[in-house]
C-alpha cells in the first residue's frame, strides 16, 4: 500500500467530522435525488443500501463520455479492460475480467433505461445520461442472478424533467470528435418525448508500427436513445424505449514492448450493434394496489478479436502468424410484472428472462470454426415489505426465489444442461435519529448461477491431454455462487449545512466462489513444433471473504466553494484453493497453492479528493485526485498492477444559451495498467515469460461546446 497512512485516516473520518460542521450559508442547497433501482420508491438519503449516484453534472464535469471513464469517481469499483471498453466491472472485488469461448453468467449487472446490458457494457455511452446509480453489495431481492456483486442502473435524461434541448460538438487530442443532440418536446398534455443521438470518434492512444497506423485501436461510437411517456387515461401511463448502438471499435492494444506502440499486422476489432426496445405501464385502477408490467427486448450482434502473436509475418522463424476472433449473436427477451401497494409500503412480482447467444469463433489453428449455442431462462418471484415499527425505526424485508436453466451444445459435441433453484434477500433495519441522520443495518444474500465449461469437456477425448482427464471432468459444469454479506451505515443529509455523507462498514462471506483458472498443452506440443493451447475453465473453490469500509462526503464551505472526497477500503482472500502451473524446465504440472492470497482486481484502497469553485459568475472550476493501490490482475498468475494517482481537472463558462468546457483527465500522464497476463510471447527474448499490461488512458483533454435551445 502506498498511500500514506495519514490521508487514508483523513478521508476516512471527513464523513464524521463533517457533522459537526457550521453553516456557512443559508443557500447551501444539496441536491435531492430519487434513486430507482430500489423495488419501492426512495430517496438516495433513506436508502438503506450502499450506493452512490453519479449525476449529470459530475458526469459532464469529467469530460467522461462513457462509463469507463467515470469508474475513477467510484469507491470500491474497478474494471477490467481486455477488449476496447470496459466491458467487465468489478465491486468489491468480485466480477468477471474477460469472455472468451465458454457464456458466463455476470456478477454485476448493467441496465440503461431498464433493459438488461449485463456484459455487454460497451454500449455504455453517457451522452445525455441523467443519472447513474451503482449498488455494491449483493441485490439478492431487486434484480436476482446478475447483480451477485453489485448493480450498476443508467438512466437516460427524462421527458418530464424539463431538460433543456442541447447541441454538442467536442474536439480533444488523439482525435477525439464527437457530436450529438438531446432535444425533447411536449406533443400534446398527454405525450411527451425525448431522442439522444451521438456520435464519438477517436484514434485511439496506440502507433502501430507495422501498419504505420495511429488508429487500428481506434474508437467509433453511434448512438440513439429514445423515450416517449404517453398518459392514455388518468389510470394507465407508458413509456416506450428505443436503443440503437453501432459501435465499431478497434482492438490493437497489448505491446510486446510494454508501451503504447504495437507489431500486430492483423489488428482486432470489438463491435456491437444493438437494436432494443421497450415498454413500461402502469394501471392504477385497482382499489389498493398499482400494477407495473415492463417489457423488453434486444438483439445484438458482437464481434470481438485480436491478432493473437501481436506480430506481423517474418518476426518468427517459422512464419508463425494467428488471429482468434469471437462473434456472437445475443437476443433477450425480458418480463417484469409487479404489484405495489398505493401506500408504497410493499410489493411482489414475478419475472421472466430468456437470452440465446450464438458463437461462431474464427481461429487460426482450427480447422474448422468452432460453434456453440448457450439458451437460458430465468425466472423468479419476489417481494419486499416496509413496515414501520416506530416513529423513527423502520424494517423491511425482500425475499427472491429464481429458477436458472442453461442448455450448452457446441460443434465439438459437448451438450451440457444446468438447472439452479437459488434464493436470494435482505433483512433491514433503520433508525431515523433526526431529520437529517439515518443508520441502518442489513443482511442481504445475492447468488450467481452455475454453467459448463464446454471449452474444457471438448479436450477430454484429445490426444496428449490425458494427464488432464480427470481435471477435465470434475470441472465440466460448476456450481452456484453465494455471496452472505452485513453492513452497517450512516446517511448525513444536512441541506441547511450544505454537508451530505455516508459511511458504511461491510463483510461479505463468498460460498463456492466461482474461479476463472486456465491450463495449457505445451509440455506436449513444444517438441512437435506446434502451437500449445490455453484452455479456460470455471472452479469451485470453497469460501472466500470480502470486507471493507466505504465513505463520501459533500460539503458546501460557501456560495462559491464545494468539496468532495472519499475513500474506501478493502480487504479479500481465498481460501483453500490452488492453481496448476507449467514448470520452464521440467514442463511438469505444479500444484501451486495460493490459500490467503488476495482476489483478483481487489485494490486495498481508493480515494477520490476535489473541489468545486465558482470563481465568477459564470465560470466554474473542478479539481480532482482519484487513486487506486495495486492489485493481482488474475488468479492464474500474481503478476499486479501499479498504484496509481490521477489528476482531472476542468473549466467550464457557462453563456445565456451555450456552455464551453476545458476538461482534462490523467494530466500528470501516468501509465497504468487495466488488464494484464504473465507469458512468453516474444520470440526477441526466447519467449522468456514476462507480464504485459492493456494500458489505461495517458493524459487526455478536450474542448466541449453545448448550444442550447
Amino acid at each position: 500500500m502506498t498511500l500514506n497512512k495519514t490521508a487514508i485516516a483523513v478521508l476516512t473520518a471527513l464523513p464524521f467530522f463533517s457533522l459537526a460542521a457550521e453553516p456557512t450559508s443559508k443557500n447551501n442547497a444539496i441536491e435531492t435525488i430519487e434513486v430507482k433501482g430500489e423495488l419501492l420508491p426512495t430517496p438516495e438519503s433513506k436508502a438503506a443500501n450502499s450506493l452512490q449516484v453519479l449525476t449529470q453534472e459530475s458526469l459532464e464535469q469529467s469530460g467522461a463520455s462513457h462509463l469507463q471513464d467515470a469508474l475513477q469517481q467510484l469507491g470500491n469499483v474497478n474494471f477490467a479492460a481486455g477488449a476496447s471498453r470496459a466491458r467487465f466491472i468489478q465491486i468489491r472485488g468480485i466480477g468477471e475480467r474477460s469472455q472468451f469461448v465458454d457464456p458466463i453468467n455476470p456478477s454485476v449487472g448493467m441496465a440503461i433505461d431498464g433493459i438488461d446490458y449485463s456484459g455487454i457494457g460497451t454500449a455504455a455511452g453517457l451522452f445525455d445520461i441523467g443519472q447513474v446509480e451503482v449498488y455494491k453489495g449483493p441485490q439478492g431481492s431487486s434484480v436476482g442472478a446478475n447483480a451477485m456483486a453489485g448493480f450498476i442502473n443508467m438512466y437516460s435524461t427524462q421527458p418530464q424533467e424539463n431538460a433543456a434541448n442541447r447541441f454538442r460538438v467536442e474536439a480533444g487530442n488523439y482525435g477525439l470528435f464527437n457530436v450529438g443532440i438531446a432535444a425533447g418536446t411536449e406533443f400534446n398534455s398527454d405525450v411527451q418525448g425525448r431522442f439522444s443521438l451521438n456520435q464519438l470518434t477517436s484514434d485511439g492512444f496506440v502507433e502501430n508500427k507495422t501498419l504505420n497506423k495511429d488508429d487500428t485501436n481506434d474508437i467509433n461510437e453511434l448512438s440513439f436513445r429514445g423515450l416517449l411517456d404517453v398518459e392514455f387515461n388518468n389510470e394507465v401511463t407508458s413509456q416506450f424505449v428505443l436503443h440503437y448502438f453501432d459501435i465499431d471499435n478497434g482492438y490493437d492494444a497489448f505491446s510486446l514492448d510494454q508501451d503504447r506502440t504495437t507489431l500486430s499486422d492483423e489488428p482486432g476489432e470489438d463491435k456491437q450493434e444493438t437494436l432494443a426496445l421497450g415498454v413500461n405501464t402502469t394501471y392504477t385502477g385497482f382499489e389498493n394496489t398499482d400494477l407495473t408490467v415492463m417489457l423488453s427486448h434486444s438483439d445484438s450482434d458482437l464481434a470481438y478479436g485480436y491478432d493473437e502473436d501481436w506480430t506481423f509475418v517474418g518476426i518468427h522463424e517459422d512464419g508463425y502468424s494467428s488471429i482468434d476472433n469471437y462473434v456472437r449473436d445475443r437476443v433477450a427477451n425480458q418480463a417484469d410484472i409487479r404489484f405495489v401497494s398505493k401506500d408504497k409500503s410493499w410489493v411482489a412480482g414475478v419475472y421472466f428472462q430468456s437470452k440465446d447467444v450464438d458463437l461462431t469463433r474464427e481461429y487460426t489453428w482450427l480447422s474448422n470454426n468452432f460453434v456453440s449455442n448457450y439458451e437460458q431462462t430465468n425466472a423468479a418471484i419476489y417481494g419486499e415489505k416496509r413496515y414501520a415499527l416506530t416513529n423513527d425505526i423502520n424494517i423491511s424485508a425482500g425475499l427472491r426465489i429464481e429458477n436458472h436453466d442453461g442448455d450448452y451444445s457446441d460443434s465439438n459435441l459437448v451438450n451440457e444442461s444446468t438447472s439452479d433453484t437459488m434464493i436470494g434477500g435482505h433483512l433491514t433495519a433503520t433508525k431515523q435519529y433526526d431529520e437529517n441522520t439515518m443508520v441502518y443495518t442489513r443482511l442481504s444474500r445475492g447468488f450467481k448461477s452455475g454453467g459448463a465449461n464446454g471449452e474444457a469437456l471438448s479436450k477430454l477425448n484429445e490426444p496428449g491431454l490425458e494427464r488432464y482427464y480427470n481435471l477435465l471432468r470434475e470441472n465440466g459444469s460448476f456450481d452456484p455462487e453465494v455471496l452472505n454479506n452485513v453492513e452497517l451505515g450512516m446517511r448525513y443529509n444536512n441541506t441547511d449545512r450544505g454537508v451530505k455523507a455516508s459511511a458504511v462498514v461491510f463483510y461479505s462471506s463468498r460460498h463456492d466462489m466461482q474461479i476463472k483458472q486456465w491450463f495449457t498443452n505445451e509440455a506436449e506440443v513444444r517438441e512437435l513444433g506446434e502451437q500449445p493451447e490455453f484452455v479456460g475453465y470455471v472452479s469451485n473453490t470453497p469460501n472466500g471473504a470480502n470486507y471493507g469500509v466505504e465513505t463520501n462526503i459533500q460539503y458546501q464551505l460557501n456560495q462559491n466553494v464545494s468539496v468532495f472526497a472519499g475513500v474506501s477500503l478493502l480487504s479479500t482472500e481465498i481460501d483453500d484453493m490452488y492453481r496448476l502451473e507449467t514448470d520452464p524446465e521440467t514442463w511438469e504440472d505444479v500444484r501451486v497453492n495460493i490459500n490467503g492470497r488476495e482476489q483478483a482486481h481487489a485494490p486495498s484502497y481508493q480515494y477520490q479528493l476535489g473541489f468545486n469553485w465558482q470563481v465568477a459568475d459564470r465560470i466554474t472550476w473542478n479539481t480532482s485526485v482519484n487513486g487506486r493501490d495495486e492489485y493481482y490482475y488474475s488468479f492464474s498468475h500474481d503478476e499486479k498492477s501499479q498504484a496509481i494517482n490521477l489528476v482531472n481537472m476542468s473549466v467550464t463558462y457557462q453563456g445565456d444559451n451555450f456552455d464551453v468546457t476545458l476538461w482534462g483527465r490523467n494530466l500528470g500522464d501516468k501509465d497504468y495498467g487495466v488488464r494484464g497476463f504473465y507469458f512468453g510471447n516474444d520470440p526477441r527474448d526466447g519467449w522468456v515469460a514476462k507480464s504485459y499490461e492493456q494500458l489505461g488512458e495517458p493524459s487526455v483533454f478536450g474542448l466541449k461546446l453545448d448550444v442550447l435551445f
